[in-house]
């Protein structure tokens, strides 16, 4: 009897050992999947530089929080006039993928081979548009006005901001342009001529009609004749030399989704048809 209570005890305590060593490697599992899956995802986020023409600013600010949400990829966005984006390009500044605000500063770069002519598509489009301040003095309602007025205009750079370069065409067809160059004030971007607008310091400003919709202090005169200029549309393409093409090629078509077209449309673009 003695030899069997003995044996019992023996049996009972090897059970309880299985059991304890079973249930710690149950416990250990899950922990060991959950390092290997953070690890795969930080394996996976890249950080992705974007370079943008300025007008785009605050719609891609708002599209890459849902991005980097969704993909846990870190969004690194430049924001400048088209032309000074090329030059920085062309310099070796790190790019993934470029957005332009004219065919013209794309074509640039594939001139250049930085991009090819295949992966250029055209992403938005947009209207020129003469801003005023709200309390101006100044009677500016009509482009023709201009010709009349005391104060200062502003536009962008002609050479290096698109939204200069067809203001300038506007005026010229317009017969403005060398009436009015001498009330010229030049800016970076169509931001900093909105700034001036905003400010007080010109009495009107030539920026693009999704720049106006984030205006605080100023309205729309007149949206200029769009025949008065070439199209203006946003070609989109992923540098060839992009250490993160694959990511760059995603993160476009995040861009061209019904979720992000619906946000760039509230901020005033155009998304082309299909």
């Amino acid at each position: 009897m003695k030899k069997i209570l003995v044996l019992l005890t023996a049996l009972m305590f090897i059970f309880t050992l299985v059991g304890c060593s079973s249930t710690e490697t149950k416990k250990d599992e899950p922990k060991e999947q959950t390092t290997a899956q953070e690890t795969k995802e930080n394996k996976e986020s890249v950080e992705l530089n974007i370079s943008a023409a300025a007008s785009l600013k605050d719609a891609l600010e708002e599209i890459n929080v849902n991005y980097e949400k969704e993909t846990g990829n870190k969004v690194i966005l430049n924001l400048a006039g088209s032309g000074k984006l090329v030059q920085q390009i062309l310099e070796g500044a790190p790019a993934d993928l470029f957005i332009s605000a004219s065919n013209a500063k794309m074509k640039d770069l594939v001139e250049k081979g930085n991009v090819e002519e295949s992966a250029v598509s055209t992403l938005l489009e947009n209207d020129l548009v003469m801003i005023v301040p709200k309390d101006s003095q100044e009677k500016v309602e009509k482009i023709e006005d201009l010709e009349n007025v005391n104060g200062k205009i502003a536009i962008g750079e002609v050479e290096t901001v698109p939204a200069g370069q067809y203001a300038k065409d506007s005026l010229t067809s317009l017969g403005l342009w060398d009436k009015i160059q001498d009330k010229i004030v030049y800016a970076k971007d169509v931001r900093a001529v909105l700034s001036y607008v905003e400010q007080g310091e010109v009495v009107a400003g030539f920026v693009y009609n999704s720049d106006a919709t984030v205006a605080e202090n100023s309205q729309i005169a007149q949206v200029v004749p769009a025949d008065s200029h070439k199209p203006i549309v946003y070609p989109i393409a992923v540098l060839k030399d992009s250490p993160n093409a694959e990511a760059a090629k995603s993160y476009e078509d995040f861009l061209k989704t019904e979720e992000s077209t619906k946000i760039f449309e509230k901020f005033g673009f155009k998304v082309p048809t299909k």
